[in-house]
């Protein structure tokens, strides 16, 4: 089954253009004009990816609406937005963007963005899936079912905090500049900000804490983050 692509716009040249894009790379495409219309067409599909411009009033909002909407499932959201309004970057990923990437853009970029949140090419996005699962305190990390538990509930993370966490469990005394987590958990070739790690560990953090009651992150003044698992 192709994986389904919503593309919402109210820029029909955008549209058009992106669905011939994601066409001929094999992707399931739909097109929506507003909010609305970029709702009801998630609703219907399963393992679904969202591309928004990010050039939309809307946009962030929308974000927002479809990350705290119970009746909607898991939406992988990639959004393109335009040089001027680079300033919005941060509050895209705030709003529960997964990818962020700023037009003009080579296409290969977010499709291989798209590839790896869809599973579009049959790999995880972490680096290490085939090793064992880590088990410390309650805390279980299992790159193989890309899974993460605590005391048999499970924490649900997006693919890039999952890498990121995978990545410094693996060496909990270990102190990861940003450049160095931004080279293991993302995709290769992919440029990331210094900010945007801070953002996605921020994230994980919330997640971690959410239901591990207490915060086992790191943070490193001047250097970045680590795994301190008996931290309190």
């Amino acid at each position: 089954m192709k994986p389904n692509i919503v593309i919402s716009s109210l820029d029909a040249d955008f549209s058009l253009t992106l669905r011939h894009i994601l066409e001929v790379e094999g992707f399931s495409t739909d097109l929506a004009m507003g909010p609305a219309e970029t709702v009801d067409a998630i609703r219907q599909k399963q393992n679904v990816g969202l591309v928004l411009d990010g050039r939309n009033e809307f946009a962030i909002n929308l974000c927002r609406s479809l990350r705290s909407d119970a009746g909607i499932g898991q939406v992988r959201i990639v959004t393109l937005v335009p040089k001027e309004a680079e300033h919005r970057y941060e509050a895209f990923l705030n709003a529960g963007v997964d990818e962020v990437f700023i037009r003009p853009i080579e296409p290969d970029r977010y499709l291989r963005a798209l590839k790896r949140l869809l599973g579009a090419n049959g790999r995880r996005s972490c680096m290490h899936q085939e090793q064992e699962a880590i088990q410390h305190r309650g805390l279980t990390v299992d790159p193989r079912a890309h899974r993460v538990m605590y005391d048999g509930r499970d924490i649900h993370l997006g693919p890039i905090e999952f890498a990121l966490l995978r990545t410094m469990t693996g060496e909990p005394s270990r102190a990861f500049r940003r450049d160095e987590l931004a080279s293991l958990a993302w995709p290769q070739a992919v440029f990331v900000d210094p900010k945007t790690v801070n953002v996605h560990i921020g994230r994980l953090r919330r997640a971690l804490s959410a239901v591990m009651a207490r915060d086992i992150i790191r943070t490193v003044r001047g250097i970045g983050y680590g795994i301190e698992f008996d931290r309190e």
